[in-house]
């Protein structure tokens, strides 16, 4: 399988004399050419009714269901996952060709399908994610090169070859196998891309979005999904038994290769020594072994890279006497036992360690406001656990944790399409969440008003600064009565961002799951966004819109006070400058949305400059109404079986 380039083995990473396959990996003569080809069968695909493209992923669908063993086996043997975690991994793959195929219609109104998209994967979820990222670009109209990950080619080329029987045209998907270099790298530059969906690490991320901004139009599209330094809290209300089933779920199955995985767990001091000795007793209890075998709990580590940087982390802990307990590995393959390391907080760990390792800190009973503070400035956002009975508790962290999805007295990982919507912000993320209301109204254009850019007097980095407004003033950001503030200051002016922005459920809302289970999606401000106009009609739309989120809004513009004077001294934070923003002051700027509806070169200059900067990608939103782009999404599962001991001490506990 693959393109004209070398030819190599695929190795089963439980087992190196096992070969898997053989690959043959593109070039980048494949990369242009599958562009090429994948441009002309675009438009035509995208003149296929929504239904039709839609009828082909659920035909797709039944395929992968009915070739579920071979699946199963290119799990275990290319990605050395256990059966149970390949049941999983198809399951959610099936549910992403369904769940796509009926909201479909939902993204198409006033929208067009933006062309060609590259799909770039990674091989922790070789079968799921692969098939969401491809799923989602294909029924939205768009044509697709995809990219798997050097490591799981063979699985991405089953569920292509899958998708071509159900229905894709092969001029609309592409398969590209091979590495950063080769395909990666050429594939982001060809100016002919229309947006890249990728999963992997935060600085690939960066690389990616510096790339778009300096070769493809100037509005194309990045979702970067990119893990994460993910939290459990342990209150002393915590069921004991059902939080060390939680943890050991969360931090030690796929052997701690995923995104969610829980990597530093936060003990109450009250409860440690109980909990530390039933967390170390279940994790001696996990069998690691070669995940073909039935009684496999933790499988190996994807490659001999992966296996070395951990074992050296483990080594450096270990020496430095932080170790609680660790098991034994087989010595084939590139197994990583479980360990526990003993840490004073999240702040001690410098990066991501991507495999079965937990890092354990403790906390006294009154500090739970400071722990959930130094966890939210470490900056990334995926996953977070919390195993407490007190149900004000639950809602205050609810409230201030900032992470994209939470889970309560349940374990953090495995995410449901359509009742879990997955993904993170600030360096864990750009959104909108796969298996989400949101997610592909992303992979649609909607109408891009490029306006003349005006002249004016330049505002320095300094006074953006100053006029910045603090979303939390008047609480504004945690207000329920913004869209009805804002008509009764705006008396039917700036009527079409208005009813955009009032047609956005902030929650939360209710998403289907079993009995037992709560579900909700809620929407949340991104904070400081920057309304650059460029003229007045449009920094009014923009700010309106960032407003009705909860934002903090600063708008820039020539007319921006005369065209804001209603909103204005009403006790929002919303603030107005008349002039213009060299974007070179945007690369030192406290912001995290830049709104701008202005030609090609003009946004291209803006978005070079806020893909230099370090920290999370800030988007930048080309089309004057798009209410969406000024929110966050957050979900919550809550475990509602898990209850107990005395209800009205537990309530006072607060």
């Amino acid at each position: 399988m693959g393109g004209n380039g070398a030819r190599r083995e695929a190795l089963n990473p439980a087992n190196h004399s096992d070969i898997v396959g053989e690959v043959v990996e593109a070039t980048k003569d494949d990369v242009a050419n599958a562009v090429e080809a994948a441009v002309s069968g675009q438009v035509r695909w995208s003149l296929t009714p929504v239904a039709e493209r839609a009828a082909i992923l659920r035909r797709a669908a039944d395929l992968f269901e009915a070739n579920a063993g071979e699946f199963f086996a290119l799990c275990t043997r290319e990605a050395g996952k256990t059966l149970t975690d390949g049941i999983a991994e198809l399951r959610e793959a099936v549910d992403f060709l369904r769940y796509y195929a009926s909201e479909a219609q939902l993204a198409e109104p006033h929208t067009r399908a933006r062309g060609v998209i590259a799909c770039i994967s990674p091989w922790n979820f070789p079968l799921a994610i692969f098939t969401g990222q491809v799923a989602a670009a294909l029924v939205t109209g768009n044509a697709v090169i995809a990219k798997p990950a050097e490591q799981t080619p063979l699985t991405g080329q089953r569920a292509v070859d899958l998708l071509w029987e159900a229905g894709i045209p092969r001029e609309v998907l592409h398969f590209l196998p091979g590495d950063g270099e080769s395909v990666g790298g050429p594939l982001t530059a060809d100016p002919r891309i229309a947006g890249v969906c990728f999963t992997g690490s935060t600085e690939v991320a960066r690389i990616i979005e510096r790339q778009l901004a300096e070769t493809a139009s100037a509005d194309a599209m990045l979702i970067a999904e990119t893990g994460g330094l993910n939290a459990m809290i342990v209150d002393s209300t915590a069921l004991p038994e059902q939080a060390v089933r939680d943890i050991v779920a969360s931090a030690f199955q796929s052997a701690g290769q995923r995104c969610s995985a829980l990597r530093v767990l936060y003990v109450q001091k009250d409860i440690e020594t109980k909990l530390i000795e039933m967390l170390t007793g279940a994790m001696a209890s996990l069998n690691v072994c070669n995940p073909a075998v039935i009684s496999s709990d933790v499988g190996p580590v994807i490659d001999e890279g992966a296996r070395a940087g951990i074992a050296e982390y483990c080594r450096k802990m270990e020496a430095n006497g932080r170790l609680i307990a660790k098991l034994d590995a087989p010595q084939d393959g590139t197994f990583i036992a479980p360990h526990i390391f003993r840490v004073s907080g999240i702040g001690e760990i410098e990066r991501e360690i991507f495999g079965p390792v937990l890092h354990v800190a403790t906390f006294e009973a009154d500090q739970i406001d400071n722990v959930i503070a130094e966890i939210n400035s470490r900056g990334y956002g995926l996953t977070f656990g919390l195993h407490t009975r007190i149900d004000a508790r639950v809602q205050r962290i609810i409230d201030t944790v900032h992470v994209g999805n939470i889970y309560v007295n349940r374990n953090q990982i495995g995410a449901i399409v359509g009742s879990q919507p997955f993904g993170g912000e600030g360096l864990s993320g750009t959104g909108p969440k796969a298996g989400g209301p949101l997610y592909l109204k992303r992979f649609r254009q909607g109408e891009v008003d490029a306006r003349a850019m005006a002249e004016g007097e330049a505002v320095t980095l300094q006074r953006l600064r100053d006029h910045m407004p603090d979303p939390a003033i008047g609480k504004w950001s945690t207000r329920q009565d913004r869209i009805s503030v804002l008509r009764k200051h705006l008396r039917g002016k700036g009527g079409d961002a208005m009813a955009a922005a009032a047609g956005l459920d902030f929650g939360p809302v209710d998403l289907p799951g079993p009995t037992g289970e709560a579900n909700s999606l809620l929407l949340a401000p991104r904070g400081r966004v920057l309304c650059l106009g460029p003229d007045p009609q449009a920094v009014f739309a923009q700010a309106i819109q960032a407003l009705a989120a909860g934002n903090g809004v600063l708008a820039v513009a020539p007319g921006a006070r005369t065209a804001l004077q209603v909103l204005l001294g009403k006790g929002m934070p919303v603030e107005a400058i008349d002039g213009v923003v060299d974007p070179q002051a945007l690369e030192k700027l406290a912001v995290d949305v830049v709104a701008l509806s202005a030609d090609q070169d003009a946004l291209r200059s803006v978005r070079r400059v806020l893909a230099k900067r370090e920290g999370p990608i800030v988007r930048l939103v080309a089309a004057v109404i798009n209410p969406s782009a000024y929110v966050l999404e957050r979900a919550v599962c809550v475990d509602t079986t898990a209850a107990g001991g005395n209800a009205s001490l537990l309530a006072a506990a607060e």
